[in-house]
């Protein structure tokens, strides 16, 4: 049994023009990939295929909730996405993907399996950067055992040292003549 046929669309029966599918988006994506960027994910692609003699151009719109767990606090949160990406398969006599974008499918291809692509749509369009909404970030965050007092005076002790490097010995000789 082919586990990715729930994304994938039959083509062979196409006619020229344009045609819409909705695909829903569910756990069972994540678990084709084994994906652990995910916890889990709700929500659906919507695919516009225009289909040509030569070619069919599909515009997939994302609108899923996403489950992440925060790089903070571990917790998991749900992240709002919506993206929107091109891509074009054109027909040749064999398979062979030029760029991430654009396809050679063969002639006789029944079917075009989505499931790679609107699984790389997602992983691209989650942030780098992922914290719980109630955490707040804070720029100038950094953690030591140090005191506060102890790291003023070693900030101070530099301010020193580099005054004392800045003085030039030719400068010295030459301020004594005064």
């Amino acid at each position: 049994m082919n586990k990715k046929k729930p994304y994938s669309i039959g083509i062979a029966g196409l006619k020229n023009g344009k045609h819409q599918f909705e695909l829903e988006l569910s756990r069972e994506l994540l678990d084709l990939f084994e994906s652990e960027l995910m916890e889990n994910i709700s929500g659906s692609a919507i695919l516009q295929l225009a289909k040509s003699e030569t070619a069919i151009e599909a515009e997939i719109t994302l609108d899923a909730k996403v489950m992440l767990l925060s790089d903070r606090s571990l917790r998991e949160y749900e992240e709002t996405m919506n993206s929107h990406q091109k891509v074009f398969f054109k027909f040749s006599d064999h398979f062979e993907m030029l760029e991430d974008d654009l396809f050679k499918i063969p002639f006789n291809e029944a079917s075009l399996d989505f499931s790679q692509i609107i699984y790389d749509q997602i992983a691209l369009s989650l942030p780098t950067k992922r914290l719980h909404p109630d955490e707040v970030e804070e720029e100038d965050l950094f953690y030591t055992t140090a005191s506060e007092e102890e790291l003023l005076e070693e900030e101070e002790n530099e301010d020193q040292e580099d005054e004392e490097k800045a003085s030039d010995p030719r400068w010295d000789i030459l301020k004594k003549l005064k």
